[in-house]
């Protein structure tokens, strides 16, 4: 709605949006039906895309998974992690109840380095973080002890103190006890 390309800046949004909602704002156009109703849908449009946590949520929707914060060292985004862990979900939950243990506990722990919590902390993309701690809890739903521990435990790291995430940390944890 606002014209801009998937890795513009909030600069470039913001430009965009107050261009379009000056042209089509109902007082500049006779009260317009027309125009209001595109200016509704711009200031929607900017509701979403002028506050950087829902933008990063639409643009990983949407599929921009490149416009995410990027690591100048590899180029992985919270996307790119988000995208590991779903598939790797989606593996555990198509073996149909037949999965190595060891395995899957050393494939989720060699991605989940501290390292790699720094990077998802420091990235600040709050609802990827959240995305990944549930894909992820739902991989280890098969695991057992001490395995289901060490992972919830980098879980709780990642959450990075958010109350809400702790508590569902808490609760699987009871539920598993």
């Amino acid at each position: 709605m606002l014209s801009v390309q998937p890795g513009c800046s909030q600069a470039e949004i913001k430009s965009a949006y107050r261009l379009l909602a000056l042209k089509h704002h109902p007082d500049k156009n006779n009260g317009s039906d027309e125009s209001e109703a595109l200016f509704k849908e711009i200031a929607a449009a900017y509701l979403i895309l002028g506050d950087e946590a829902k933008r990063n949520a639409y643009d990983f929707t949407k599929g921009f998974h490149r416009i995410f914060a990027q690591s100048k060292e590899t180029g992985e985004t919270p996307a790119t992690y988000l995208i590991m862990f779903k598939s790797i979900k989606s593996k555990v939950l198509n073996a149909g109840g037949r999965i190595n243990h060891d395995a899957l506990f050393k494939v989720i722990d060699d991605i989940l380095t501290f390292d790699n919590i720094d990077f998802l902390i420091k990235a600040g993309h709050i609802i990827t973080n959240n995305l990944i701690i549930d894909e992820v809890l739902i991989a280890c739903v098969f695991l057992q002890e001490p395995y289901k521990s060490a992972i919830h435990s980098k879980l709780g790291i990642l959450s990075n103190g958010d109350p809400m995430f702790r508590k569902k940390l808490e609760l699987l944890n009871n539920k598993s006890l």
